[in-house]
């Protein structure tokens, strides 16, 4: 039997026009006795995969664990905001 795709969730990649990340329950990944993951890819243009991960779902907890500690990695990092050089909250100056 081949494997099952079961979409759970779609959404728009940040920082893009057209590309989304889809997230899916993969029943049987590899075959008859394999274990279900979590599939995480990214479509350009909302069609083509560029990239995708499978996680196992033992590893979720560990998986969601460092994400977590790479956000807080990420906002402790200081930056500048993306447009305060234009004293404005878009682009196109004050």
């Amino acid at each position: 039997m081949p494997s099952k795709h079961i979409e759970v969730k779609t959404f728009k990649l940040a920082h893009s026009t057209e590309d989304t990340i889809k997230i899916e329950h993969v029943e049987k990944p590899y075959g008859e006795y394999s274990s279900p993951v979590v599939s995480i890819a990214v479509y350009s243009h909302g069609k083509t995969k560029t990239s995708a991960v499978e996680i196992p779902y033992e590893n979720i907890e560990e998986f969601m664990k460092a994400l977590k500690e790479s956000i807080a990695l990420c906002d402790s990092i200081p930056r500048s905001s993306v447009h305060a050089e234009l004293e404005a909250e878009v682009g196109g100056g004050a």
